[in-house]
């Protein structure tokens, strides 16, 4: 495959998803669909592609998607049934209370400390957040907005520390050393001062422009609290702490505590009820704050018990991996459900359910505004995953029931990107990692598959040249990360429980400039550390 040509082959898909999404307001899930046919045809016809690998590796790429797809069919349910119930509104009434009304103060405490907590036990922003910023006064946009940059201040430790975990397997495996998890997360945290503390100035950027920049008080919890999540993320992933997978959970639960801290000290109250109207007391007369929040509580112990608990996390992570088998695919693909936070924001639901509301009523409206919520969503989601997959696997061909790879390895998408870029940029090629894993977050809409399309190739091309390869790879999966304020199924999520599908584009205008100025400074650390 010529280079020129089989770039623009590449990219071409990329640029029609942001046309269709930024400039025609497509949905995320007509988009996706739209651009894996689109990427199914190029691999098959300009790249050599076994048909049947690519239809194959779509499936794969959806059973992949489980992590993320399956989770926000379940944090949908979740957030559903709370609404159903009141749980949301009584919370809702709470936060509002918080910080005495100060914007910035909402901001910090809700979208960066909520935000790092809930990503952290494998909940999503994404799906439970947009209502609270909604009722506390803040546009459409931006209530799709926050939470989905929510999901990035430190970037790899979401989700119980799924992307780590992959990382430091995937790295492991093609630079024939074993790394640890706390050796992964540490050079990943080593970003996160300067990362986190980007995105918490990016919200007050989005939630109010440069009216809300210009408050002194507004910078100033920005850098605390962008600090103190980075702080903490080096201490949790330090050999003696060990505990990357926790990472967000501790490191929300911290910047909200510097904000309580904050407050005592400039003697201000934590929660001031006199911002609250005659319904919001109806609401808080109506049910208790502690009733409110069980479905959460739940999820928080069922996390720290499936984590913390040695023989528990071994058992479900290890012995009860659950590999579906794919006919076809080279490799079984290890499910872990009885893991995954998508059972565990499940079984919380369920498990809250004699707490609250279970009228028949109360159950049938929420099963039915379930099912028009949910399925777009999920589809986007998985869709994205399944055109990651159709890339990875380009150009292979059946042989003797065996998939194989191309001859010409520049006949396979992800290596013909990577190659392209090391060998034009030599010894700056370090500068492009952070931006390729944006790029492959966008695409799949998770971190995860960034770091399995392109960790190999970071390792080969910074071994050529002398780079640091776990830094430079590290930076790939950074770049990841910080798509998901791009990611047409996260922004979708969050818009699908408002009900406001069709934003996706509007939103994806702000995400540009933030996602592309902090990769930006992501490859300048990158290249003075690589060497």
């Amino acid at each position: 495959m010529d280079p020129v040509l089989g770039f623009a082959l590449i990219i071409f898909p990329i640029v029609l998803a942001l046309v269709m999404l930024v400039f025609l307001h497509k949905a995320a899930d007509t988009t996706g669909v739209v651009v894996w046919l689109v990427t199914v045809l190029i691999a098959v016809f300009a790249f050599q592609t076994d048909i049947m690998v690519a239809l194959v590796s779509s499936v794969a790429g959806i059973v992949n998607s489980f992590p993320i797809s399956l989770m926000v069919a379940t944090s949908i349910l979740m957030m559903t049934y709370m609404q159903e119930t009141g749980a949301l509104q009584r919370l809702i009434v709470f936060f509002k209370t918080l910080g005495g009304g100060s914007r910035p103060m909402q901001i910090m405490m809700i979208s960066l400390g909520l935000g790092l907590f809930l990503v952290g036990i494998g909940a999503t922003p994404v799906s439970m957040l947009p209502p609270v910023m909604l009722a506390l006064g803040f546009s459409p946009l931006v209530a799709v907005a926050l939470p989905a940059i929510g999901y990035d201040p430190l970037t790899t430790f979401a989700l119980l520390g799924v992307p780590a975990v992959v990382f430091r397997d995937t790295y492991s495996a093609v630079s024939g050393t074993s790394v640890t998890l706390s050796e992964a997360g540490g050079v990943f945290a080593l970003y996160m001062p300067v990362i986190t503390t980007g995105i918490a100035i990016s919200m007050l950027w989005i939630a109010g422009g440069r009216k809300l920049l210009a408050q002194k008080e507004g910078l100033l919890l920005a850098g605390i609290c962008g600090v103190t999540a980075g702080f903490i993320a080096i201490v949790c992933n330090t050999a003696f702490v060990n505990q990357t997978t926790l990472t967000d959970v501790f490191a929300g639960a911290a910047v909200m505590a510097v904000l309580f801290a904050y407050n005592r000290i400039r003697k201000r109250p934590m929660i001031d009820k006199s911002v609250l109207t005659e319904k919001d007391i109806q609401v808080q007369q109506s049910l208790s704050l502690s009733r409110a929040s069980i479905p959460w509580v739940i999820l928080v112990v069922l996390c720290l018990v499936t984590n913390l608990i040695p023989s528990v996390k071994d058992l479900l992570y290890n012995q009860l991996a659950m590999g579906i088998v794919i006919d076809g695919y080279p490799r079984a693909i290890s499910t872990r459900v009885l893991w995954q936070a998508y059972t565990l924001m499940l079984v919380a639901t369920l498990a809250s359910i004699p707490f609250l509301k279970r009228d028949r009523v109360t159950l049938r409206n929420t099963l039915s505004k379930f099912s028009k919520r949910a399925p777009r969503p999920v589809l986007a989601a998985a869709i994205f995953f399944a055109m990651a997959e159709v890339m990875n696997y380009s150009g292979y061909f059946v042989s003797v029931g065996t998939w194989t790879s191309p001859g010409d390895p520049s006949n396979n998408m992800i290596y013909l990107l990577a190659t392209a870029t090391s060998s034009t940029l030599g010894i700056a090629y370090p500068l492009t990692a952070a931006f390729l894993g944006l790029l492959a977050g966008f695409i799949s809409g998770s971190e995860t598959s960034a770091i399995a399309m392109f960790t190999k190739y970071h390792y080969q091309a910074s071994t050529l040249i002398g780079a640091n390869s776990l830094v430079v790879a590290a930076s790939n999966g950074i770049g990841g990360g910080l798509a998901s304020v791009l990611s047409p199924a996260k922004i979708q999520n969050a818009a699908a429980v408002i009900d406001q599908i069709g934003i996706e584009g509007h939103v994806i205008r702000y995400g540009v400039v933030v996602a592309v100025l902090m990769t930006a400074v992501v490859a300048v650390m990158t290249m003075f550390w690589a060497f």
